[in-house]
């Protein structure tokens, strides 16, 4: 055989067009090639979760996720400023792609959880330069402002149903779209990616309807998700909920101005305004039959 660049890197590149072409094989998370003479050797190594290395019990100081939704729940529990925390996944067929996008549903929008290189860990990266603490403090600040206005919005004579009615309602009439990002990007602040924009100066564009909708939720007590995706061929965020066992669709971003044609969409509902595609299967694999502990 002719070698480009040599029969180590041409064997390291070939592995990693492999991962890109088959995510799924991403459990194999490193490989080290040796040469002697005319043998070349390639030694693999896998992330211990998948080689069943946890049968005989989880580490001591580790965390047992054995689900996505766990994940993002044990990403979660770091939203106080925890950079790393120790983790054995016990389920050797969740997908590593898979698990990368639970615990990328947990930092709304302020943290990203990623795994470490062998899928021991979870990692706390803060957005645009921040501190940990400092996104910690703009989360904490965030809920502070749900918590206010849930009480304006809900009682308690009110159901689960009427309360999600009624935050999705408010957040469709009085946040307004932050045109600046198609005007002039640069001047348009992060907050109106988040959650902060939305509730503090009425602006924001999708991340920021998507992640109120997402905090309100949560604070109800609904299982929910953000969901990441195409719409129109631009990047979207919109919202999925689990009320009663099943699941529904909701896109405040394409409601504002208050209408609700875009609530409590059947997946099937939602493909049929045409334009949007997304993992499908992620959200039917994530889905539990559990609300989201109240922060």
């Amino acid at each position: 055989m002719t070698w480009t660049w040599g029969i180590e890197i041409d064997l390291k590149n070939i592995y990693y067009t492999v991962l890109a072409e088959y995510p799924e094989l991403k459990y194999t998370y490193d490989a080290a090639v040796s040469v002697e003479d005319t043998t070349a050797v390639c030694q693999f190594s896998y992330m211990p979760y998948i080689t069943g290395a946890y049968a005989s019990g989880v580490p001591s100081g580790s965390h047992t996720v054995g689900s996505l939704y766990d994940a993002k729940i044990m990403a979660q529990s770091m939203i106080n400023g925890t950079k790393q925390l120790p983790i054995a996944i016990t389920d050797p067929t969740l997908s590593v792609n898979d698990i990368g996008l639970a615990l990328l549903q947990a930092g709304y929008g302020w943290v990203a959880y990623t795994l470490n290189a062998d899928g021991t860990e979870i990692i706390a990266s803060p957005a645009m330069g921040k501190t940990l603490s400092e996104c910690a403090d703009a989360i904490n600040e965030s809920f502070a402002l749900c918590s206010r206005l849930l009480s304006e919005l809900t009682d308690d004579t009110m159901t689960t149903q009427e309360k999600v009615s009624a935050v999705y309602s408010w957040l469709v009439k009085n946040v307004s779209y932050d045109f600046r990002y198609y005007t002039d990007r640069d001047s348009m602040p992060y907050e109106s990616t988040v959650a902060l924009g939305a509730l503090q100066n009425g602006t924001a564009i999708c991340g920021g309807y998507a992640h109120t909708f997402e905090m309100l939720l949560t604070m109800l007590g609904v299982e929910n998700y953000t969901v990441s995706g195409m719409c129109n061929k631009e990047h979207h965020m919109w919202n999925y909920l689990v009320l009663d066992g099943t699941g529904y669709y909701c896109d405040a971003t394409a409601d504002r101005g208050g209408m609700d044609r875009h609530f409590m969409l059947t997946e099937a509902e939602l493909e049929a305004y045409g334009g949007y595609s997304w993992n499908k299967d992620f959200y039917k694999a994530i889905q539990k039959q559990s609300a989201l502990p109240t922060p």
